[in-house]
């Protein structure tokens, strides 16, 4: 069980060797429900239909909110809002074509605008599988990313969604064993519905088609509004080589997406010593409030925090490679208790974070919880930081 703890809650599952992050983050959806989404989505009415709630909206500031993704096996980002006068802009797209019901909710319980923008932080499958229906909207929202995003959704998109999907298909039969071995009724029920979203992602995403991007950047996007001034700018390399950040100067406000969040970075697809200074970079921004791609509303020491971390790790696993020592000797070596980054609040932080947004086998300690991380980011920038 142990061994089954780390695969899941480390983020070293199927979804996250082949897309660069797997995490926890949708709400339990019927798969049924699921089919029948997929197929008003190749229609392009999903959000039209009445589907499960997958979003709580948090406002951080006038005119700027925070969708939060609900907790399930397989990962939903969360999407940042932005009201101007004319309409809404829209950060990151989601995991799947049936999330874009976020739309609907928008409507309901923060504005009947419609959606006039889309961003795309960065090109994992978690942050963009819901393009095609957001692009079916009425009016058509302009969908934005960097000019990397584009590039790289359009290079690896299709073939980093056909092997999860069959890594996904794999893992069905070992949730299956789990659950007919499980020691408590809870541990039964935690595998059960395991098995039970995989399956209807799986049906979900049958036949799915990337659409990629229609404006792209190299550096700064200014969105000139009288009711709110946003900033769309790409200041380097960090979770990926093409993140963006979308900023409101007047509501002191960013979204990051996975560049900066609560769930401790992911560093699949990272840049491991380019990405804190990337995080400095964004220190030029005013801003108070965090919105990420994953986890909740955060403070601007967040940032701070965070990039304290990532320069730990790219240090320790330098100076242990200069050593000749193994992965496996760094990262007995190198326990959370060593790293003083995690000390100062930011540990508790993202354990809490993992708690109240990723869903974890019963019994899971907040130990093993920070342990798991840290042995994945090590793992990570053990295999990156040679990148440039």
């Amino acid at each position: 069980m142990a061994q089954a703890r780390i695969w899941r809650f480390s983020r070293r599952g199927f979804l996250e060797k082949t897309l660069g992050t797997a995490w926890a983050g949708a709400a339990l959806m019927e798969q049924a429900s699921l089919r029948a989404a997929a197929a008003r989505a190749q229609a392009g009415s999903a959000v039209k239909a009445p589907l499960p709630r997958l979003f709580d909206i948090e406002k951080a500031a006038q005119g700027a909110w925070l969708a939060k993704a609900r907790p399930a096996a397989l990962i939903n980002c969360n999407a940042a809002i932005f009201e101007q006068s004319g309409g809404l802009l829209v950060v990151d797209t989601h995991s799947k074509p049936s999330a874009a019901a976020l739309v609907r909710q928008l409507g309901a319980e923060v504005t009947k605008k419609p959606v006039r923008w889309v961003v795309n932080s960065h090109f994992h499958w978690d942050h963009t599988q819901g393009t095609p229906v957001y692009k079916r909207l009425t009016p058509a929202p302009e969908v934005v990313s960097s000019e990397t995003t584009r590039r790289l959704l359009s290079e690896n998109g299709s073939l980093r969604l056909k092997m999860s999907m069959a890594e996904a298909a794999k893992s069905l039969d070992e949730y299956a064993v789990k659950a007919g071995a499980a020691r408590s009724p809870e541990e039964r029920a935690y595998w059960q519905r395991m098995g039970a979203e995989t399956k209807a992602f799986l049906a979900e995403m049958k036949g799915f088609q990337f659409e990629l991007p229609d404006v792209t950047l190299t550096s700064d996007l200014i969105l000139h509004d009288p009711a709110q001034e946003l900033h769309i700018a790409f200041r380097g390399r960090a979770h990926t080589a093409g993140d963006v950040v979308v900023y409101s100067p007047t509501r002191k406000v960013i979204s990051t997406g996975d560049m900066l969040q609560g769930l401790g970075p992911n560093l699949g697809d990272g840049y491991p010593k380019q990405w804190p200074n990337t995080l400095l970079a964004l220190a030029e921004f005013d801003f108070d409030k965090v919105l990420g791609g994953h986890g909740r509303v955060h403070e601007r020491a967040l940032l701070y925090q965070m990039r304290d971390y990532l320069e730990e790790l790219w240090i320790a696993v330098e100076r242990g490679q200069r050593r000749h020592i193994t992965l496996e000797q760094l990262v007995k070596e190198m326990t959370p208790e060593k790293f003083v980054s995690l000390q100062s609040g930011y540990g508790k932080t993202t354990v809490s974070v993992l708690r109240e947004f990723t869903l974890q086998p019963p019994g899971t300690t907040d130990a093993e919880l920070l342990g798991a991380l840290v042995q994945g980011n090590l793992t990570d920038v053990w295999k990156r930081l040679g990148e440039s």
